[in-house]
Formats: C-alpha cells, sequence, structure tokens
C-alpha cells in the first residue's frame, strides 16, 4: 500500500511539472552571436527560461551560412534554466552571413544573424550632423536662411529644435544604420540615445529647453563592434520655451 502511494505521488509530482512547464511555455526570450575569426569559433547564448530544462527546453539549433545549412543540432535538455552557451567550430570568411535559429520544444523559435567581421579591417562609422545646417539660421529647428557671418559660429538655432529635431546621417561598411547608436552631447554632457526614424533615415532627437549661448553639438556613432566615429559644431542657440 505505501509502495501504491509513493508512485501516485510521484507521478502527481511528475504531472503537476510536466504542466506547469508545458503552460510556461515560450520561445527563447533572447539571443547573442559571435564569432572569432581567428579560432573559427561560433559562440551561440541563448536566454530561455524554465522551471524544468528537462521537460520545457531548446530542443534544436540550426545555423547556415551564407544561407546553407551547416549545422542542425539536436537536444534532449538544456544546461541551466534561464541562459547557456553552445560553441560550434566551422571556417568562416569576413563578410560571410550567419543566421541561427533556436526552437523550443513546446512552441517558438527564435531567429538572429550576424555577418562576420574582421576587426583589422573594420573601419568606424561615417557620422555627420545634417541639422542644424553649417551656415544658416533655424527657426524651431527649421532652416530658414544662410546668415554668411562668422561670428554666429557653425550655425543659429532660435526656439530650440522641436519642430525639426537634431538629425544626424550614418553610414557603415557592414551594420545598417538602425543598427547604430547614436548619441547627442551638448557641452559634452550626454543628452540622449538618438532614434532611427526610416522615414528620413536619420538619427534623430530633439534639444528643447531655455538656455541662451554657444553650445558643442556632438554626436558619436558606434557600430555593433564598438567602433565608435563623432562630429561636432558650434550652435548659436536661444529658447525660452521649456521642455
Amino acid at each position: 500500500m505505501k509502495m501504491i502511494k509513493s508512485i501516485l505521488t510521484s507521478m502527481m509530482l511528475l504531472s503537476i511539472v510536466v504542466f506547469s512547464a508545458t503552460t510556461m511555455a515560450h520561445p527563447p526570450i533572447d539571443m547573442k552571436l559571435s564569432y572569432d575569426l581567428d579560432q573559427g569559433l561560433l559562440s551561440v547564448t541563448i536566454i530561455h527560461e524554465t522551471p524544468a530544462p528537462t521537460v520545457h527546453y531548446v530542443n534544436q539549433v540550426l545555423i547556415q551560412l551564407n544561407d546553407e545549412t551547416i549545422f542542425d543540432e539536436a537536444y534532449d535538455s538544456q544546461p541551466t534554466n534561464s541562459e547557456f552557451t553552445y560553441e560550434y567550430a566551422f571556417a568562416a570568411e569576413a563578410g560571410d552571413i550567419i543566421k541561427v535559429t533556436a526552437y523550443c520544444n513546446i512552441q517558438g523559435s527564435i531567429t538572429k544573424s550576424i555577418t562576420i567581421r574582421d576587426p583589422e579591417q573594420d573601419d568606424p562609422p561615417l557620422v555627420e550632423i545634417k541639422n542644424p545646417t553649417k551656415g544658416y539660421f533655424h527657426f524651431s529647428g527649421i532652416r530658414l536662411f544662410a546668415t554668411y557671418l562668422d561670428i554666429i559660429y557653425d550655425t543659429m538655432g532660435f526656439g530650440g529644435f522641436r519642430v525639426r529635431p537634431v538629425q544626424v546621417f550614418v553610414e557603415d561598411d557592414l551594420d545598417a544604420a538602425e543598427d547604430i547608436i547614436v548619441k547627442i552631447y551638448i557641452d559634452d554632457e550626454l543628452r540622449d540615445a538618438a532614434a532611427y526614424n526610416p522615414s528620413s533615415g536619420y538619427h534623430e532627437l530633439k534639444w528643447t529647453g531655455p538656455r541662451l549661448g554657444v553650445f558643442t553639438l556632438k554626436a558619436t556613432a558606434e557600430d555593433t563592434q564598438g567602433n565608435i566615429a563623432s562630429t561636432e559644431m558650434d550652435v548659436w542657440y536661444f529658447c525660452f520655451v521649456p521642455e
């Protein structure tokens, strides 16, 4: 009788674990890829939270190199309850595209891609401030007319940059513009990160608030490998409207 009760209790506990894992099932939350060109080694870090890594887990990792499948690995569990890393050795060259898909055994998947970069040949992004424009008078960020006066420094902004924000153009040898991190500084004080606007093709950020004087507007651009470029201009700024 005791043995039967023990078996029933174990079955009930197992059922609870399976039910909990199933009802809480979800695809991996995130995945990070990195490829070491010297070692020919791909690291795949997956975040997939589960209370039972032998019941609810990442059961398949599919790896493609330039759209050709090179690994299709099956797993019957995952190493931890949340974050773990798998490594795969294969030869690849700078410019190749690696795409990885990780599947949950119950539902869903996540796919990420990277372009292999050669650190010795990887240049920082090109970065240019497009608004404000040097040599012009701006009202609320809208360019009105050329000034042709050196005493106004690089440019003039009256009423802040509210209607038309500060706009920054970036271009990289491998990264898409939307993947570049652009930050705006005023007199070396970080104002905020600019958001990419696909409609304009620029990273944009409003510069408002009551201030008067000449300020150094600086934009920095950082690619996915940490290469950073910057540009700046002196802006005669006058605004009495609060943010």
